[in-house]
């Protein structure tokens, strides 16, 4: 009996862990932190944190709790401290967000946010909120650090007589403003055979500090419509990042929005320069005005006589 008993109570404790583990396995959260070692009073700073579901079939409450007395007011969610998880979405992204003040001083501060999912369909039922905790791990200091990723490049579409504008979409992953030092160009013609010309593009925007942004600057360029390669170099102090992309130029007035007059002169040169079926069409509605103008004047003047 003894033998019976003790099995039984393991065999119960296994069946707890197993319940444990699967309602911890239900929701998570990735990743389970916000760590920055780069910032300065001043900065803002954003993480996307996805929360994840196995089982989506109905919708749960968000509800967000800030354990860090030093940095509560620094953080903010952008969907606020309570928010629903929609059902039938196994993934949801929602965004830390983190100000430093101005006059916040130099350390690392450390704390937690608990995320619990709560069930919103209870009716009076015993419900168990799953949870998940975000460390928080943020450094301070006076030091400038200024690096970028590069996450694409392009060059839109360009009308003749247009200057070419470079994009340059990067992620600053510094705790300053930055962009590209500079970036040289080399412009092919259509088969990439003949080099037409070559330029630096030195003035480049700003994209602010932990931010996703383009950087943007212009090379004056004398190009007829058609289309056209690029080969780029863009630096980032020493090092640099190459590569080739095409880019198209049109015939001026293709792109550019043209005015309510502007239509309407063109819709009429259009429907006058037509097929001949519009001429006839014209032609025949243009001779019926005459006809008719034509009776209506014998008709006031027969009038005036009698």
């Amino acid at each position: 009996m003894k033998i019976k008993s003790i099995f039984f109570t393991l065999l119960i404790a296994l069946l707890l862990l197993v319940v444990a583990f699967e309602a911890r396995a239900g929701f998570g959260i990735s990743p389970p932190r916000v760590w920055n070692e780069r910032l300065a009073p001043g900065s803002h700073y954003e993480q996307v944190i996805t929360l994840t579901r196995s089982d989506p079939d109905n919708p749960v409450e968000i509800v967000i709790e800030v354990d860090a007395p030093e940095i509560k007011d620094w953080v903010i969610i952008d969907k606020g401290n309570k928010f629903i998880y929609p059902a039938g979405e196994q993934q949801f992204p929602m965004t830390v967000i983190v100000d430093v003040p101005e006059d916040a001083g130099y350390s690392t501060y450390y704390g937690k946010m608990t995320v619990k999912a709560v069930p919103t369909d209870s009716k009076g039922q015993v419900t168990v909120a799953l949870g998940a905790v975000i460390d928080f791990k943020l450094r301070v200091s006076g030091e400038k650090f200024s690096d970028f990723k590069i996450k694409g490049i392009s060059i839109p579409d360009m009308e003749e007589g247009w200057p070419l504008k470079l994009v340059v979409s990067l992620k600053n992953i510094g705790n300053v403003k930055t962009r590209p030092s500079k970036v040289h160009l080399d412009i092919f013609d259509n088969y990439h055979s003949t080099k037409l010309f070559s330029g630096d593009i030195t003035q480049m925007s700003w994209v602010d500090s932990f931010k996703d942004g383009k950087s943007e600057g212009e090379l004056m360029a004398d190009l007829k419509p058609g289309q056209y390669w690029a080969d780029y170099e863009v630096y980032k102090g020493e090092e640099t990042v190459t590569g080739k992309i095409r880019f198209n130029v049109l015939l001026a007035g293709e792109l550019t929005p043209k005015s309510v007059t502007e239509k309407i002169s063109e819709t009429i040169k259009n429907f006058f320069s037509g097929s001949p079926l519009r001429l006839i069409i014209v032609t025949f509605v243009g001779t019926l005005i005459l006809v008719l103008i034509t009776i209506g004047v014998i008709f006031r003047v027969r009038r005036r006589k009698n």
